[in-house]
């Protein structure tokens, strides 16, 4: 475990866990983002982990950036630290979970924006509120049409309004909505499906969705058969799983 005094990692078995330690609002100052960054630093080196999960202490999972951090003397460090941060997730080669239970809001909303599977609770909320103090959410206007539309993505940005788990889940951000007391569960559920896979071929899976994306049918197809063909069938662990299932035992992987 390593922590900075606003961020926890710890790692469960064979999967990371980061946890926002700045209650009640988490407030993204540049001590909290260079601590995301130096979690995801040691997460990325750890080449056994099978999946990466983001939780937070407080009623907010983030309310957002530093306000005072805003200021043009202070931007540039900020948005340095942010954008770092936003690199590290798009290269990280396995699945990044994100369990939200109260508010997401601003840089809290970015944040998790990068989520594979986000988990929200009923009360938990989603915005860009920045429009309302002279402020646009760089990743927000960069990413957000991606995942919810050219439409969609105007009028969060636009309006500063939040949104609930049930309007982010018909958006299709949310990928599923559950009740505070039902979260940890359905996470630990999740988790456990993720588990059963080799890291080694978590990681190749991973690597070429996030390779594809935005390619045509073809040209992504044809490269995951390349993928499968030339690098998963090299693998140790394509045999481990295959003399296990039919020995019918749970494969020991070799990560290799």
């Amino acid at each position: 475990m390593s922590e900075n005094g606003t961020v926890k990692l710890t790692v469960e078995e064979d999967v990371a866990f980061i946890t926002l330690d700045a209650p009640p609002l988490n407030i993204f100052s540049a001590e909290m983002m260079d601590g995301v960054n130096q979690a995801l630093g040691q997460v990325t080196a750890d080449k056994s982990l099978k999946a990466l999960v983001f939780r937070a202490n407080g009623k907010a999972f983030s309310a957002g950036a530093d306000v005072g951090e805003h200021h043009p003397d202070k931007a540039t460090g900020m948005i340095a630290a942010f954008s770092r941060m936003f690199t590290l997730l798009g290269e990280l080669e396995l699945p990044v979970v994100m369990a939200v239970d109260g508010a997401a809001l601003g840089a809290g909303f970015e944040l998790v924006m990068m989520a594979d599977v986000l988990l929200a609770t009923e009360r938990a909320s989603f915005g860009q509120p920045e429009i309302r103090l002279g402020f646009f959410a760089p990743f927000g206007v960069a990413y957000l049409p991606k995942l919810v539309g050219q439409a969609r993505a105007m009028e969060i940005t636009c309006s500063g309004r939040s949104y609930s788990s049930e309007q982010m889940a018909e958006y299709g951000l949310v990928s599923r909505v559950v009740s505070s007391d039902e979260l940890d569960s359905v996470l630990q559920a999740l988790l456990r499906d993720f588990r059963k896979a080799s890291p080694l071929v978590m990681r190749m899976n991973v690597r070429t969705l996030k390779r594809l994306r935005g390619e045509s049918f073809e040209a992504a197809h044809q490269e995951a058969e390349k993928v499968f063909l030339e690098e998963l069938m090299a693998t140790d662990d394509v045999q481990e799983g295959i003399t296990s299932f039919y020995e019918k035992r749970r494969p020991a992987w070799k990560n290799s």
